[in-house]
């Protein structure tokens, strides 16, 4: 069996997907003759038939699916790669940082303060979502995440910048609207909004030894279904400290968790990464976020994690 080529696997992935040569041609941008021949190349390559052809399509064998899994797979390790190499290859290489968008702010503030020091390495922010931080990083679309909650994921290095209080976002004509701070009992029987996916850092059950407050209410995957379920006082949800200056979205009202944990920011980073800047960007931003809380008359704690509260932008 001689060498499987990317390019033979990338079409064979686009006729499984689209169960049709003729459309797979389309979506390559290729001659359906020559998408035939390349598909067979690979199942000679193979040894094995990957394909049944019939009047109207194509269905995978038992080897096709195999092939589909592990060629899906294998086109995803190769784009990572190709990422990973073009970032090692610049001379200036930049160190980008992510995070979630309603972080945008307090991410532009630690790339601010951490370029004005004229470093070799400038940095840049790449704003996502909760749930892509951790792909991103192995993707090497990013270097740094900025998280909540306690590390996830294998073969990852951390450092907490600070830890922060919980509010609890409830809608604007909200019975608890009024309130200038609550308490934990009293979210009993209110509708607690609920996370579709791991978007829920807030919801770490490391966080809530007696459990979550409140009773289970709609799930979302998203902020902006998030913001419209309390905006409709449908739910309540808990949610970070915003940076001083920085008002709670429209229609919603934050109000501080007196007795809530307090929640670890951290900067997370692949332990094998060696993207030129990461440990400077680290070492300069944990000096910031300590500066800061001793400027506002906070405590820094012997493993040097910022205790802020409220919390404010890093400057």
């Amino acid at each position: 069996m001689g060498d499987v080529e990317i390019r033979q696997v990338h079409y064979f992935v686009a006729v499984a997907e689209e169960g049709n040569f003729t459309r797979a041609a389309r979506r390559l941008a290729m001659t359906q003759p020559a998408l035939s021949r390349a598909v067979l190349a690979l199942e000679r390559t193979m040894g094995a038939t990957l394909l049944l052809r019939t009047p109207k399509g194509v269905t995978l064998t038992a080897a096709g699916h195999a092939m589909l899994e592990e060629g899906r797979s294998l086109l995803a390790q190769a784009g990572n790669v190709t990422s990973r190499v073009r970032r090692a290859a610049e001379q200036q290489a930049s160190v980008t940082l992510t995070g979630p968008g309603c972080d945008a702010a307090l991410l532009d503030a630690i790339v601010r303060s951490y370029n004005e020091t004229a470093p070799p390495h400038p940095a840049r922010m790449s704003v996502g979502t909760i749930d892509d931080q951790l792909d991103r990083l192995r993707s090497g679309r990013a270097d740094i995440a900025l998280r909540r909650g306690s590390p996830q994921g294998h073969g990852l290095d951390s450092v907490v910048l600070r830890q922060e209080e919980i509010r609890v976002l409830v809608g604007a004509r909200h019975p608890l609207a009024g309130r200038e701070t609550l308490k934990t009992a009293d979210l009993a029987g209110q509708p607690l909004l609920g996370w579709l996916g791991p978007g829920a850092q807030l919801d770490d059950p490391a966080l809530w030894p007696d459990g979550l407050p409140g009773t289970p209410g709609p799930r979302v995957s998203d902020g902006l279904q998030m913001l419209a379920v309390v905006g409709l006082g449908q739910a309540v949800a808990l949610a970070p400290s915003l940076p001083d200056g920085v008002a709670a979205p429209a229609g919603t009202v934050s109000i501080r968790l007196e007795d809530g944990p307090a929640v670890p920011l951290r900067l997370t980073w692949p332990s094998d990464r060696t993207t030129p800047g990461i440990r400077g960007f680290v070492r300069h931003t944990v000096a910031s976020f300590r500066a800061q809380a001793r400027r506002q008359g906070g405590t820094v704690s012997p493993d040097g994690t910022a205790e802020v509260r409220p919390a404010a932008s890093a400057g």
